[in-house]
């Protein structure tokens, strides 16, 4: 399975709700945390992806509910 970059952000509330909206529309998401914890929000992003096959998908949809 390849996976594909949809979007990134410093929040967590943004991450949760891209995930949530995802998933309701069947298509299943995970996040990794790049932030350094002893600066939270200031260095790294928090990032958000798909499979692959679900890209354009995914960016549609999160455009349309104005996530990114």
């Amino acid at each position: 399975m390849e996976e594909s970059r949809v979007m990134f952000t410093v929040s967590q509330l943004r991450i949760m709700t891209a995930k949530h909206v995802l998933k309701e529309q069947g298509i299943e998401s995970f996040s990794i945390d790049k932030t350094d914890s002893a600066h939270a929000g200031v260095f790294g992003d928090i990032e958000l992806y798909v499979d692959k096959e679900h890209e354009v998908r995914a960016r549609k949809i999160l455009e349309e509910e104005e996530i990114v």
